[in-house]
């Protein structure tokens, strides 16, 4: 193995030396347990290079290698022990895993593979653990992110009521990481709670809180989109027509619409813009109206709205599709 292994090692031949581990098996659990039991350069270079080819090996030695790594004294085994185990989704050391996760003093980043690890392993047996360190707040704010993430991969009712608790943590990245979270789930059980997200102080938290109820395809939903948009101040008005539009929903349009008229030339703009995007023939009446706008944006938008509707000939306003 050490003549593999050692310093004549060749990794263009990874596949031919990890075939000739699988087929001398009992050799190779020898060799393994005197590399992982030394220190030094030498044996720490012999277990970055066993660790690499993890994924040729069969199952019994891939799970023997990533139980010798997690454990190891030099972090950089260890953290490649984790990424590893993540990889072959090894999922009877989880024990070990979860040992590695509530070591508070532990590294980051072998915390956060452990996170990972227990997510995409056995989510549903671990959601309790995950969803206890996103709401902790005396745990590191990128390892609740992490532990965030790893709810996506559960999807149940105790999951989404965390998420949507989130979104009222005083830390504004756990609230956008939230409000992604229950967008990517996209489940109707969290509706209420992303219609609330809408008055976040953070941008980012409402705009992923429009992209969730958009995508959901739920009535309710999309009603409450469109009465917020109706409702909110101006600027917020802009972002929402640009950020709905493409949805193409009676709901959203009409509501878009109705902003045609609106007092502020912004919003009017947006709207008219937003026209000749998803075209909607119940605006043909207010976008003749804004032909005369004292806005020349304004009025080319809803000129070329009304072309796509086909009311008029190009030639007639002086443009061309």
């Amino acid at each position: 193995m050490l003549r593999h292994l050692g310093d004549d090692y060749n990794p263009t031949r990874r596949c031919e030396i990890a075939e000739y581990m699988n087929l001398h098996s009992e050799e190779f659990e020898e060799f393994l347990a005197d590399v992982f039991a030394e220190n030094g350069d030498t044996t720490s270079n012999i277990r970055y290079r066993i660790i690499d080819m993890i994924d040729l090996l069969n199952d019994k030695l891939a799970t023997m290698v990533v139980e010798l790594a997690i454990i190891d004294q030099d972090p950089k085994v260890r953290l490649q022990g984790l990424q590893a185990g993540y990889r072959t989704r090894v999922d009877s050391l989880n024990d070990q895993v979860l040992q590695i996760l509530n070591d508070r003093d532990g590294e980051f980043q072998a915390r956060k593979w452990a996170v990972h690890i227990l997510a995409s392993t056995d989510s549903k047996r671990y959601g309790r653990v995950l969803r206890h360190m996103a709401r902790n707040s005396s745990e590191d704010v990128n390892l609740r992110k992490e532990a965030v993430y790893g709810l996506t991969k559960i999807e149940d009712s105790e999951s989404i009521g965390a998420l949507c608790a989130l979104l009222g943590d005083s830390e504004v990245e756990i609230r956008q990481s939230g409000a992604w979270a229950l967008s990517t789930i996209g489940s109707p059980d969290s509706v209420n709670c992303l219609l609330a997200a809408l008055e976040d102080d953070d941008e980012l938290v409402r705009d992923w809180a429009i992209r969730g109820l958009r995508d959901m395809n739920d009535s309710h939903a999309l009603q409450g989109l469109a009465d917020v948009m109706r409702n909110t101040v101006p600027d917020e008005q802009v972002r929402m027509i640009r950020l709905l539009v493409e949805k193409r929903s009676e709901i959203i349009l009409r509501a878009i619409a109705e902003l045609l008229t609106s007092s502020e030339t912004d919003v009017r703009r947006s709207a008219a813009w937003a026209m000749g995007v998803s075209p909607y023939p119940p605006a043909a009446a207010s976008l003749e109206t804004l032909l005369n706008d004292s806005d020349e944006q304004v009025c080319n938008y809803a000129k070329k709205a009304l072309l796509i509707l086909g009311r008029g000939d190009p030639t007639d306003f002086g443009l061309s599709l």
